[in-house]
């Protein structure tokens, strides 16, 4: 068990649709994208129009987002704000 799981109780680190505050006081949302893995925030909640989980397409690579990030919403659901600490990543 990583230091990771031990904070957040939760199965992978970041899931498409997690939206987070960063470092810099900006929200980001995860994507699905294999490049662009976070995205600016959208204009409106964190669920389409039938009721899906909103992902968006991608903007920032992983590099562009500051950490530590904020945990804000998993799953559509506030989850109280958590600083998650990430295993370092390579620079890519």
């Amino acid at each position: 068990m990583t230091a990771v799981h031990k904070i957040t109780s939760l199965d992978d680190t970041w899931h498409p649709g997690d939206i987070v505050l960063d470092a810099a006081g900006n929200l980001r949302v995860r994507s699905e994208h294999p490049r662009w893995v976070w995205d600016y925030p959208n204009e409106g909640g964190t669920r389409d129009a039938l009721g899906r989980l909103a992902v968006p397409e991608g903007g920032l690579e992983e590099h562009d987002v500051r950490r530590p990030l904020t945990l804000l919403v998993r799953d559509g659901q506030a989850v109280a704000g958590r600083v998650i600490e990430e295993p370092e990543h390579p620079a890519t």
